[in-house]
């Protein structure tokens, strides 16, 4: 009777429970896209999720695969696991990780990587999400497992606090314009495409001649200037300057476009860019400029200019921008601006945001090609990346499908310790009386 009671105790405290679900975010946090994309969808996850959802954020760039397949295997005796990999780092952690239908694996870039041709990689995710601009050969590769997006996914959200807590930062106006100025970038051969002097002048010219249409309607308008590290990062031979960005120092371009405001006696701030290192915390400033401007913009119900090159920018910008717009624009508070930094890639990206329905474009620095007639509004990249795991993780919770190699042991060993503690007790007694038989 006390060897049964002593089974019973231990059976009753094995827990069977509804499985949780537990969201592991891996990259390489010094890659701040990669790093970004990764905390969007797990945002998204939990604007989803009637549970709560637990997150554990690790960074490739100190575990190894081994290490994350530990956690992970830790994990899958006793929850649901959804391992999201951004970037390489993502890439170099799934390689370990286990076969098992409580765990669910996508893999997310900004752009489809050399790695997602190899074919024992494919084997190992369920998914990998990229933009709906990504080449067709592309897409025939991954078949079913491509997530599309319109789009990249970020972790930026509409937020007025920023605009509540520091609008006194802002010079008095009737109706903000925000302008982000383009930026240098790099191709795949490494040849540097410039955001040049004069896309900076022809920019600033539009720019006047809305000012001063919204003066003439009796408005007093203001612009708020943006900018990135990128931003005459290079002088006009290509070399890179090491002292923009940097101690309060502006760059050229940035420079030129703010005179050619000052000629034309309309108002603007600057909010430069500066580099947020140790040596440089000063100068950095201690509100999220962009939301700043973006509040500022959203309550006068003004415009916004983003560069075609920048592809998480514009990503954010249709993500948190509502449609109304003042009525010397177009449909939308989002204006993009083709200039000579972009490249074929982050054209098919700012048409695919155009079809959706979410950005115009303002082309040659004078046509303006509207937004498409959108059906319905689409999602942001990082809610469809998370709506598609999460049914999937539901598709093959505990109480459908299959359950955990690793639960499934994990069950066992209470048990085992039963039987084992249970045939020391006969062997005990079989010692003290070796006539009788007390094999359990």
């Amino acid at each position: 009777m006390k060897n049964f009671l002593i089974y019973a105790s231990v059976i009753s405290s094995i827990s069977f429970e509804t499985q949780a679900l537990k969201l592991y975010l891996v990259s390489n946090h010094d890659s701040a896209e990669d790093y970004n994309q990764a905390l969007g969808i797990a945002t998204a996850f939990e604007h989803l999720s009637s549970e709560k959802v637990s997150i554990k954020d690790l960074n490739a760039k100190t575990l190894d695969s081994l290490d994350i397949k530990s956690n992970i295997e830790r994990d899958l005796s006793k929850e649901k696991v959804v391992f999201i990999g951004a970037g390489e780092g993502g890439i170099a952690s799934i390689e370990d990780l286990p076969k098992d239908p409580n765990l669910v694996t996508c893999l997310i870039s900004s752009a489809a990587l050399e790695q997602y041709k190899d074919k024992a990689l494919l084997e190992k995710v369920d998914f990998i999400a990229l933009p709906t601009h990504v080449a067709s050969d592309v897409k025939e590769k991954l078949g079913k497992k491509l997530i599309e997006t319109t789009g990249v996914a970020h972790n930026h959200r509409p937020d007025m606090t920023t605009y509540d807590e520091y609008q006194k930062e802002l010079p008095p106006a009737d109706l903000y314009l925000g302008v982000y100025l383009g930026g240098d970038t790099s191709t795949d051969t490494k040849e540097v495409k410039f955001f040049t002097e004069e896309d900076a002048s022809r920019l600033a010219d539009y720019v006047i001649v809305k000012a001063e249409e919204i003066n003439q309607r009796g408005l007093k308008p203001c612009v708020l200037v943006l900018n990135s590290s990128q931003t005459g990062k290079h002088d006009i031979d290509g070399k890179e300057l090491l002292t923009v960005h940097r101690e309060g120092k502006a760059d050229h371009i940035t420079e030129l476009f703010a005179n050619k405001l000052a000629d034309k006696g309309i108002e603007y701030k600057i909010f430069d860019f500066q580099h947020n290192t140790p040596e440089n915390k000063e100068w950095v400033s201690a509100y999220n400029t962009f939301d700043l401007v973006a509040g500022a913009v959203r309550t006068t119900k003004g415009k916004m200019f983003f560069p075609a090159e920048s592809t998480f920018v514009i990503s954010e910008a249709a993500d948190v921008m509502p449609s109304e717009s003042i009525d010397t624009m177009p449909p939308g508070k989002v204006l993009v601006y083709y200039n000579a930094a972009m490249n074929d890639v982050h054209k098919a990206h700012v048409i695919s945001e155009k079809d959706a329905g979410r950005v115009s474009v303002l082309e040659n620095y004078e046509n303006i090609i509207p937004a498409s007639e959108a059906t319905e509004s689409k999602a942001s990249a990082s809610k469809v990346i998370a709506q598609k795991l999460m049914e999937l993780a539901s598709a093959k919770a505990p109480w459908i499908a299959e359950e955990s190699i690793y639960r499934i042991e994990k069950r066992k060993e209470p048990l085992k310790k039963v039987k084992q503690y249970l045939a020391i007790q006969s062997q005990i007694k079989a010692e003290k009386n070796p006539h009788l038989n007390y094999d359990f």
